[in-house]
């Protein structure tokens, strides 16, 4: 119980990301896109198990994944689950779910982009 109020309190302290005004962005991967704090795109894409978040720079320029590092944690279900994401293709990282998301899924993303610490949270509906 106390993993889960921690874990909400952690999801709701971490800043919502929003995009600029005007009409979102489309997601290149078939996912959900957001600005983080530091004015990076983001998209996440969740399918099934797999977690993957896409970044691009504020220059809107994909970041390399060797430069992501971090871990995202995931409320599915009000159960909280910590996920390391590791490199995956060119611009992104990925991780395993444990069980798969489905309904309504936050992830907060407190990642390292070239060692620059920033943001993100997102909820999705599965």
């Amino acid at each position: 119980m106390l993993k889960i109020i921690l874990a909400s309190a952690l999801l709701a302290a971490t800043p919502i990301a929003a995009v600029g005004h005007g009409t979102p962005p489309a997601a290149a991967h078939g996912g959900q896109v957001a600005e983080d704090s530091s004015e990076n795109r983001v998209e996440l894409v969740i399918k099934g198990d797999q977690l993957d978040v896409n970044f691009l720079d504020e220059a809107k320029v994909p970041v390399p994944s060797a430069k992501l590092t971090g871990q995202a944690t995931v409320l599915v279900g009000g159960r909280s689950q910590s996920v390391t994401v590791v490199p995956g293709d060119a611009n992104s990282v990925t991780g395993k779910l444990n069980p798969a998301a489905t309904g309504k899924v936050t992830v907060a993303l407190p990642l390292s982009v070239g060692g620059k610490p920033t943001q993100t949270r997102i909820a999705v509906q599965q």
